[in-house]
């Protein structure tokens, strides 16, 4: 699945790509088998459309450079390593794939100058080698990173000889890559910190094949806010899960570009357009990005609070469907009925699915209450019910389709009865949501009527004389 870091160097690739009139390429690297399955590939695309990074080529745009999937170019990797081979920068190993050992282990030297004898007692017994770099031991491999600055490593301090094709014909990362960016003719590779220790292995190979590299910008990693690399203990990572939890595509969006990149000191809030012109990878800070949910939540909040009513309801009827509070399709009545709820729950929201609990009390109906949830803190269940019966002399008296004039009569009851408007309040809030958390309660009034709200205003006092004897 498709996790903030992955995600936030593909909006890094797209805004970089778009603010320099470049393409923006999708390529599926599926070359090692036994870690490919179709679910994840599905999730890149449905993640890239829901937040709406549109590739310029990829396995569903075409392009000129195709195919786009690795898995479909075997050929091409196996006739490069043939060329790397045939020039003496490359060797058939038949040592490591006779051990099983698929990487660059302590062993990877054997390989090099197998006498004769050797070389065919292998091809006797139907050994498959792998294909090996031959990796330099004197001199030193170095690079300007368009992020980390200049970067230098000693030969003889590489992976010793790392492999580029493996016994069953599939190339390595190191080898698959450098040949489709190269043929695709990539200008540039935005990609994670943690590929700093293998550019040297890729320029290497490139300058076996006489080819030009690409610029390289490392992108720092995300962690979370106890310092270490961000995980599932920190909470959700998946692109998925935040969609799943009520999350809009634009505020996650928003967050996770300026995870490590800032336009100003000052500036926070960036369409995808705004991003698409302003982008800059000057601007890529060097230092570890911290991903913080409540800063993420305040985003979506804020996202939130700026849809149109209409983008709302949009938004919101599938929590209402899953609930079996609207049918689906939804039908006029639904969208009426959640329309009126808006101006009620709009600044409420911080998730899609808090829509749920705050209209509960709509449609659901109430009938059971605790006599502790009925009385404020450091009050008794006395003062509770005769707190519940002033307020609703003044529903009953004020009626509730003027809010300041009832908000100020709440005012008058309250200075009478010696207390704040908040205690006299919070005995028929409860009656009538079930709940301390939800919409102001004179709109939660009006959208329940006199009738239902009677209704559970009697229930309540009985809870509360039950307690009283």
């Amino acid at each position: 699945m498709q996790h903030i870091g992955g995600i936030r160097t593909a909006l890094f690739n797209y805004f970089f790509a778009r603010s320099k009139g470049g393409s923006f390429i999708l390529r599926i690297e599926d070359t090692d088998q036994t870690r490919f399955h179709e679910d994840a590939l599905r999730d890149i695309y449905e993640t890239f459309s829901w937040l709406g990074i549109e590739p310029d080529e990829s396995p569903d745009h075409g392009g000129d450079f195709g195919p786009y999937v690795q898995s479909q170019r075997l050929e091409r990797y196996q006739k490069y390593a043939e060329e790397l081979i045939a020039s003496g920068r490359a060797y058939r190993d038949y040592t490591s794939a006779q051990r099983g050992d698929q990487g660059a282990a302590p062993y990877a030297f054997e390989g090099r100058n197998l006498s004769p004898e050797d070389l065919q007692r292998y091809k006797d017994a139907g050994v498959q080698p792998v294909v090996r770099l031959l990796v330099p031991q004197e001199g030193k491999t170095e690079f300007d990173d368009l992020v980390l600055g200049r970067i230098k490593r000693k030969n003889k301090d590489l992976p010793p000889d790392p492999i580029l094709l493996k016994s069953d014909g599939f190339p390595t990362y190191h080898l698959a890559n450098v040949v489709d960016d190269h043929q695709m003719e990539i200008t540039h590779v935005l990609r994670a910190q943690e590929w700093v220790p293998s550019t040297p292995i890729h320029l290497l190979i490139y300058d076996a094949f006489g080819w030009e590299p690409p610029r390289f910008a490392h992108l720092p990693m995300v962690m979370g806010k106890d310092g270490a690399k961000l995980s599932k203990r920190h909470g959700a990572t998946s692109v998925i899960e935040f969609r799943r939890q009520g999350y809009l595509a634009e505020a996650v969006m928003n967050y996770v570009t300026l995870l490590g990149w800032s336009y100003d000191d000052s500036r926070e809030f960036f369409s995808c357009r705004d991003l698409e012109q302003l982008f800059a990878i000057e601007k890529i800070n060097k230092a570890p990005a911290v991903f913080d949910y409540r800063k993420l939540d305040w985003f979506n909040g804020q996202y939130l609070r700026e849809l149109s009513p209409d983008r709302l309801v949009d938004e919101l009827l599938p929590w209402l469907q899953a609930e079996g509070w609207a049918t689906t399709p939804a039908t006029e009545a639904d969208r009426d009925r959640l329309l009126a709820l808006i101006p009620l729950i709009q600044e409420r929201l911080k998730l899609l699915q808090d829509v749920v609990p705050l209209t509960r009390f709509l449609y659901q109906e109430v009938d059971t209450w605790e006599a502790d949830a009925l009385t404020p803190k450091k009050a008794s269940a006395r003062e509770a019910l005769e707190w519940l019966d002033q307020a609703w002399a003044v529903v009953e008296k004020e009626g509730f389709e003027d809010q300041e004039k009832l908000d100020e009569a709440f005012r008058k009851a309250a200075d009478a009865a010696g207390t704040k408007v908040g205690n006299l309040l919070m005995p028929l809030r409860v009656a009538l949501t079930g709940g301390t958390v939800s919409p102001p309660l004179v709109g939660s009034l009006r959208e329940l009527g006199l009738e239902r709200a009677r209704k559970r205003l009697a229930g309540a006092r009985t809870v509360l004389e039950a307690a009283l004897s």
